[in-house]
């Protein structure tokens, strides 16, 4: 059976230009003109004969590929049905559903049975309207690269939106690696510090002063170590380094990461710049301040150059020194405790101090009454004493314990500066060529002394201790003892005795045996090296009247078989016998024995 094309507009194959509906079996007398309606709607007597018409068999099925063909050229006449032998599948167009039998077994698309090719529209026979399969291949290259523009735009579209939320929103925080979500929290406890630490230290603040988390780069996750806080200027620093270091830490792990937690005081205790390309980051975004944000190193009192003085307590900062800095003397002994250079003192630890201080002009703090400065009224009394600029404050804290003193000073044996009958030493501070004298008030006998004084920035400063003549130093920049005795560097040296002999008409007892510097009731003599001492031994007789023993009477037996021989001592404020053997300063075994009558008797001496 013939197989039919399916109703609808066609190129009018007698007229060309024109359209002419095909009912499915004829061409009706239904035409228009260059084009057909927009709506591809029927004429009005076409449309009832379609509903007689019923279903023309193409049922739910599409064509695909397969092309409707027109009667080949010089076929039928206008007005016959066109037909095509070849059947798509096994059923005829209009006479059954497409698909009872596979399509692709009819002719080719664009080819009558015969093989004779066809155009679209030709106007003889059947309409040949192309099919939608042969516009898409027409069409596709076209519809192809339009795709792909479409793509392309997309994609493009998605990497600017990226690009625009990864600059708004940098990349998260981490804590080697770990969340942390605690971040304002601690930032927020890092700012109270910093602002009290400035309010503290006479230092200033900028409405934008806050805390950052530290990154090495701007692609970085990580955080340092460690909090910026600033800008901050204090008295001592620099307008391009005006940030505060706070250290962090991990206190704990919790379910999503984390917990810092962040020191109470800035470390260093200055404010520092930053390093090349570090990168200020907080998680509200607020970015960091530039430079100082418009502050200014702030004015405040400053003491004079060379001061120095004793104070109440040690200042914290101070390091340790070593363990066998003892610095022996006459009236007392000195141990270095701690020792250090300090950018500040407290006014607290000397009130009185802020009296000699210079108050510049601009300052918003007073020096208080007797002020040689300014002396704004009306101004917060200083809480900070700080050195001259270009001078730093070098501070030492001394243990003091008894000398050698054996008895009251004489007058003409006492430093200078000290009165008669004092035990008092000289001090004094040695930088470069400035000397910084300490009053005798800070030298005082007490359980500890820390004594301050102004040098130059740079300068190795060192402490000098005068006493009857002798002077000993020690280095306040690295706490090691100069040159001097070296007993008087030595702990252990004093033994008490209980030794008790009699001799012809006379009981002899000997008290202490020690090795001394400052030998005698009056410390007058001494050795004539430094790595000398003397055995000093004290005894007593009795009765005190009826006999004397000369020191030829005292010797002292030493390891190896020598004998040494014993010299007087003066022993001005004692009922006592003083004598002394001149031994090595390492002196540590022996055997003191006393020999009256052709009678002896015989005390071994022990130091560690």
């Amino acid at each position: 059976m013939a197989n039919q094309r399916a109703p609808g507009w066609y190129s009018d194959p007698g007229t060309p230009g024109r359209w002419r509906w095909w009912d499915g079996r004829t061409w009706t007398e239904h035409a228009t003109g260059a084009s057909p309606p927009d709506d591809g709607a029927p004429p009005d007597g076409a449309a009832a004969a379609l509903e007689d018409g019923g279903d023309l068999g193409l049922g739910d099925a599409t064509l695909g590929d397969a092309t409707l063909w027109g009667p080949a050229a010089g076929g039928a006449a206008y007005g016959a049905a066109p037909t095509a032998t070849g059947p798509i599948g096994t059923g005829p167009i209009g006479t059954g559903p497409i698909g009872t039998g596979p399509i692709g077994t009819g002719p080719t698309p664009g080819q009558v049975p015969g093989g004779a090719a066809v155009r679209d529209n030709a106007p003889a026979g059947a309409p040949g309207r192309r099919s939608g399969a042969r516009r898409a291949r027409e069409g596709g290259p076209n519809v192809f690269a339009r795709r792909w523009a479409v793509l392309v735009a997309v994609v493009a579209l998605v990497v600017i939106i990226l690009v625009v939320v990864l600059r708004g929103h940098p990349p998260a925080l981490y804590w080697q690696g770990e969340p942390f979500g605690d971040g304002s929290t601690v930032l927020g406890a890092g700012q109270q510090s910093m602002q009290a630490f400035a309010k503290a230290d006479e230092g200033v603040v900028s409405s934008e002063s806050r805390c950052y988390f530290s990154l090495p780069t701007t692609a970085a996750h990580d955080v340092a170590p460690y909090l910026r806080c600033g800008p901050v200027l204090l008295p001592w620093s620099s307008p391009s380094g005006p940030w505060l270091t706070y250290k962090l830490s991990a206190s704990r792990p919790t379910s999503s990461g984390v917990e810092l937690a962040v020191a109470l005081a800035p470390s260093p205790a200055s404010t520092v710049a930053l390093y090349p390309g570090e990168v200020l980051r907080r998680p509200d975004g607020v970015a960091s301040p530039q430079g100082d944000a418009g502050l200014a190193v702030p004015a405040v009192p400053r003491q004079p150059a060379g001061w120095a003085a004793g104070l109440s307590n040690p200042p914290a900062d101070l390091r340790p020194a070593p363990a066998a800095d003892l610095i022996g003397d006459w009236g007392q002994s000195y141990r270095l405790v701690a020792f250090g250079e300090l950018d500040l003192i407290r006014s607290s630890l000397d009130p009185g101090a802020l009296r000699v201080a210079y108050d510049p002009p601009g300052s918003a703090w007073s020096t208080g009454a007797g002020s040689t400065g300014s002396g704004h009224s009306g101004l917060p009394l200083a809480k900070l004493l700080l050195p001259p600029k270009g001078q730093v404050f070098v501070a030492a804290e001394l243990a003091v314990s008894p000398g050698e003193d054996a008895g009251a000073v004489p007058v003409g044996a006492v430093a200078a500066g000290a009165g008669a009958g004092s035990d008092q030493a000289g001090m004094e501070v040695l930088a470069g060529t400035e000397t910084a004298v300490l009053p005798a008030a800070g030298t005082s006998r007490s359980a500890d002394v820390t004594i301050v004084a102004s040098v130059p920035a740079g300068a190795q400063p060192v402490l000098v201790i005068s006493d009857k003549g002798l002077e000993q130093r020690v280095t306040l920049w690295t706490g090691a003892l100069g040159a001097g005795p070296s007993v008087l560097a030595r702990a252990g040296t004093d033994e008490p005795l209980s030794a008790t002999g009699s001799l012809p008409g006379v009981t002899v007892r000997l008290s202490d045996a020690s090795l001394v510097w400052f030998a005698g009731s009056d410390g007058g003599t001494v050795p004539a090296q430094p790595d000398e001492a003397y055995l000093q031994v004290l005894a007593t007789a009795t009765p005190l009247g009826s006999s004397f023993l000369p020191a030829s009477d005292f010797t002292l037996e030493l390891p190896g078989g020598e004998v040494a021989q014993a010299q007087a001592l003066p022993d001005a404020d004692r009922e006592a016998i003083a004598v002394g053997f001149l031994v090595p300063a390492s002196f540590s075994v022996g055997t003191v024995v006393v020999s009256s009558g052709g009678r002896s008797f015989s005390v071994p001496v022990h130091f560690q």
